[in-house]
């Protein structure tokens, strides 16, 4: 899964508005997939033309996609079935382009942030890795010498090794994040996790409302029975968390029992008291979709300011690691100063 299948956000992007703009307009799917095919992302052109083919025999949008999930994000699949399901792809695809806009956007602004962090780090491990070719060099050709790590971190030797650590542990972080953003298994029970970390626990709750918020408000203002509504809205978040508690709560419903009532009995993690008021106002003044709309857009802009703690935390992780190495190699210097100046005092 490192390397995924799956389109760039971009190409995404590229696509909800095409279909946002052509649905509008009156045009086909299968006429837009073709222009698509045509003009569209070099990357997507083939799968365009797959899609566009499948659409043709008439199979619907949903499925057409679902053959090639693994090439689309799963939110884009659930969004696209409510969107058949009301008859509101046009405003389907309008959500999932301003949201997968972000998305790009937030990646960006995370991956900037980390650029001068990362070359801190292999600064930190360069200047480590030639100062102990340099003292290597210039030690005695008996042995012996100045060797603030030890003599087997010393030398030539020495220096492979911290640069195949220092490198090789930098290289696992990044590969390890590249397979977690794109097995969505894997995310899921991470995102679930991330819930019971302090710190993480607000972030990765912004990010799952946001989705949850934003599916509610199609699913409500569309009409769809609360149950299926509800299941929709939970499957959107891809968190584990909330995919755990969906059962649960559809039973209820359909068992006769309000939203807000059944949502209520959801861990607070999941939903913190503020959302199920604004849930239960909602249901109470029959305004659901509305209210869910404005919660949508507040949570967006929650998971934007959310996402610069993450960064500023990844951040100061990488930056406290390369302090951490900075103090041990000055403590490892001063101790091998004291043994050099005991041993020249022993011999005096």
């Amino acid at each position: 899964m490192i390397f995924s299948p799956r389109l760039p956000l971009k190409v995404i992007v590229m696509w909800c508005r095409a279909l946002k703009h052509g649905l509008g307009i009156g045009m086909s799917p299968v006429k837009i997939f073709r222009q698509q095919a045509k003009s569209g992302p070099a990357a997507a052109q083939a799968l365009a033309t797959t899609i566009a083919e499948r659409l043709a025999k008439g199979s619907s949008l949903e499925n057409a996609l679902i053959l090639d999930r693994s090439k689309f994000p799963p939110l884009m699949i659930e969004f696209v079935a409510v969107g058949e399901k009301t008859g509101r792809l046009t405003e389907t695809f309008g959500e999932l382009e301003r949201y997968f806009e972000q998305s790009v956007s937030s990646r960006k602004m995370f991956h900037s942030s980390l650029v001068w962090p990362g070359f801190m780090y292999v600064s930190a491990f360069c200047v480590i890795a030639m100062m102990l070719l340099i003292l290597g060099m210039l030690a005695p050709a008996g042995g012996g010498g100045f060797n603030p790590l030890g003599k087997t971190l010393s030398g030539p030797r020495g220096a492979a090794i911290v640069l195949f650590v220092g490198f090789g542990f930098g290289a696992f972080v990044i590969l390890s994040y590249l397979y977690l953003r794109d097995n969505d298994p894997l995310r899921a029970k991470f995102e679930a996790v991330a819930l019971h970390i302090p710190g993480l626990d607000s972030c990765f709750r912004a990010f799952a409302l946001q989705r949850f918020s934003m599916a509610l408000h199609m699913t409500s203002e569309a009409g769809m029975n609360a149950d299926v509504s509800l299941g929709y809205s939970f499957r959107a978040t891809t968190n584990g968390a909330y995919l755990a508690c969906s059962d649960s709560v559809v039973k209820q419903l359909q068992g006769g029992r309000a939203i807000d009532k059944a949502m209520s009995g959801c861990p607070r993690k999941i939903f913190p008291e503020e959302f199920l008021d604004s849930v239960s106002v909602g249901v109470v003044s029959g305004t659901l979709a509305e209210v869910m709309a404005r919660q949508s857009e507040h949570y967006r802009e929650e998971s934007s300011r959310k996402l610069k703690f993450l960064t500023t935390l990844a951040g100061g992780l990488v930056y406290a690691m390369v302090g951490l190495m900075v103090i041990v190699m000055i403590v490892r210097i001063l101790m091998s100063i004291g043994a050099v100046y005991d041993d020249a005092l022993k011999g005096v």
